[in-house]
């Protein structure tokens, strides 16, 4: 009966150690389960904080674009704007400059013609004058032949 004894001992310190491997497999099953399930769940939040990530940069990328779009087109409208404005100036210097031409040559023209004028005028006083002259020589002429005579 020893021997039986000593086997059911050795059956149940065997049955025990199987019922520990046993628990213990199970224990290390949880807890492999848990560590798979808290990496999965870092893996989804990590996916997810990257979807979020790649949404933010896509709105800042876009943002960028339109600012950058929208810069570009003010600039274009100021650069427009400026040559339209010098055409303005320049258009309004070169009729500035017509005006001032057209009015320098009307008053080289009153002045050509109060110089024509005036020339007239000295050459008919010179013609009276020397027909004065001559009148009056003639009438010496004739007071000293009448005075001869």
């Amino acid at each position: 009966m020893s021997v039986t004894l000593e086997q059911n001992d050795e059956m149940l310190l065997a049955q025990t150690e199987i019922r520990h491997l046993k628990d213990t497999i199970q224990a290390l099953r949880d807890e492999m389960e848990k560590v798979r399930f808290d990496k999965d769940e870092a893996i989804s939040r990590a996916v997810s904080e990257s979807n979020k990530e790649i949404q933010q940069l896509r709105a800042t990328s876009i943002a960028l674009r339109d600012r950058l779009e929208s810069l570009h087109f003010d600039k274009d409208e100021s650069v427009h704007s400026a040559v339209k404005d010098g055409k303005d100036e320049a258009g309004q210097l070169q009729q500035t400059i017509q005006s001032m031409r057209d009015e320098m040559d009307a008053v080289k023209f009153s002045y050509e013609d109060q110089i024509e004028q005036l020339s007239r005028e000295a050459r008919d006083e010179s013609r009276q004058l020397h027909e004065t002259v001559q009148a009056l020589r003639d009438d010496i002429d004739a007071i000293k032949s009448n005075t001869k005579k």
